[in-house]
């Protein structure tokens, strides 16, 4: 739900305000349904939870007729994103799905606060590798079945895979790529800018 959650959220402050249909839209395009597991249904039940938690706002906004709400972020829904994207950036043995969205959405961070939450990422990695290597090798001292030693072989290799991966983008932010939040309005995520 953390992955459906910032996702929700950060299409919303995108758009500036949006309606249930406009969000599932962008979300969709973005393949969500895919790497994420996001359904129609869970959108929708995502805006209904961050608007009972005040995360959200509704509103009637011009051109919405009937029965259409639109939604807009709110002062705790900001802090919920920022929230969020840091727990997406440093945790580590997730699914992939929270990353995603982090990934997705990063680019509204200020470069300093990326480069922090994934360095930090980085040393939980480190971290979590070098308890998979002994833990791998330490298989037949427990006396465990001989099969088990490939769980913890996969698990060291899914570790050092995302450590490799993780290393490359802290680099990539540290060099400079990507326009994130401090260097333009007009940043991947950010609400749109009204002149």
């Amino acid at each position: 739900m953390s992955a459906t959650r910032l996702l929700v959220l950060g299409v919303v402050r995108m758009e500036g305000h949006a309606h249930g249909y406009r969000v599932g839209r962008e979300l969709l395009s973005w393949g969500v349904e895919d790497w994420a597991n996001v359904k129609w249904g869970s959108i929708y039940h995502a805006l209904r939870k961050l608007t009972s938690e005040g995360k959200l706002r509704e509103f009637e906004a011009p051109g919405d007729e009937g029965e259409r709400t639109s939604y807009a972020v709110t002062e705790e829904g900001e802090a919920e994103i920022g929230r969020l994207l840091h727990k997406a950036l440093t945790t580590i043995g997730d699914s992939g799905a929270l990353l995603g969205a982090g990934i997705t959405l990063m680019t509204t961070l200020p470069r300093a606060e990326a480069v922090e939450a994934l360095r930090e990422r980085v040393a939980r990695l480190e971290e979590a590798g070098s308890v998979s290597v002994a833990t791998e090798d330490s298989t037949e001292a427990w006396n465990k079945p001989e099969h088990v030693r490939a769980l913890f072989s996969l698990w060291t290799r899914h570790v050092e895979a995302d450590l490799l991966w993780s290393r490359d983008l802290l680099s990539d932010l540290q060099q400079g790529r990507f326009t994130m939040a401090d260097d333009s309005p007009h940043a991947f995520g950010l609400p749109p800018v009204h002149a």
